[in-house]
């Protein structure tokens, strides 16, 4: 174990997805419900890794500023779009140091993006929906150097699902 990664581990689960492909896809899911205002509460469904079900029993609470027409008692859904986008980039980068055999004391993560609420609140049809850009940064104490560091920054930015889903097209579906 390094930085807490277990490397043998993941080359096991690697070889074994490498040989036998139904085991590669692992499928999430959530239901989403309505607690008021602009309140919602989200529990997750269990998940499928492979031919495995992994049981899931978490939920969290999704809120708005006031100035949103909340009262600011729980993260946001830009909060946690960015923390799930932060979550998978952080685990994609320590496993890269680690499978390197960088020992890290601290790395810290900080992504920032702004919304044009114009767009949103359909008050200025020139303003973008969504985020227009996503920026981000690593800070990094470890006996890596920074090109190590680039590197896997690098490797994070082509292998990170939750990166490349923000960053390529995906093709959302009305389910029937």
């Amino acid at each position: 174990m390094l930085n807490g990664i277990n490397l043998e581990g993941l080359q096991e689960y690697t070889d074994l997805i490498g040989i036998e492909e139904k085991e590669a896809y692992s499928s999430y899911g959530i239901t989403a419900q309505w607690q008021g205002g602009v309140n919602t509460k989200v529990t997750t469904q269990n998940q499928k890794v492979g031919s495995k079900e992994i049981q899931k029993d978490f939920s969290f609470e999704i809120g708005e500023p006031n100035e949103l027409l909340g009262d600011n008692s729980r993260p946001t859904p830009q909060d946690y779009l960015l923390g799930g986008l932060a979550g998978c980039m952080m685990v994609g980068f320590v496993a890269g140091a680690s499978s390197k055999g960088i020992k890290l004391k601290e790395v810290k993560l900080h992504i920032t993006g702004t919304l044009d609420l114009r767009g949103f609140l359909n008050v200025n049809a020139e303003s973008p929906v969504g985020f227009d850009s996503i920026e981000f940064s690593y800070e990094v104490d470890g006996n890596g150097t920074q090109e190590q560091y680039n590197e896997i920054i690098t490797n994070v930015r082509q292998f990170s699902p939750n990166y490349r889903t923000i960053t390529d097209k995906v093709n959302m579906k009305l389910k029937s």
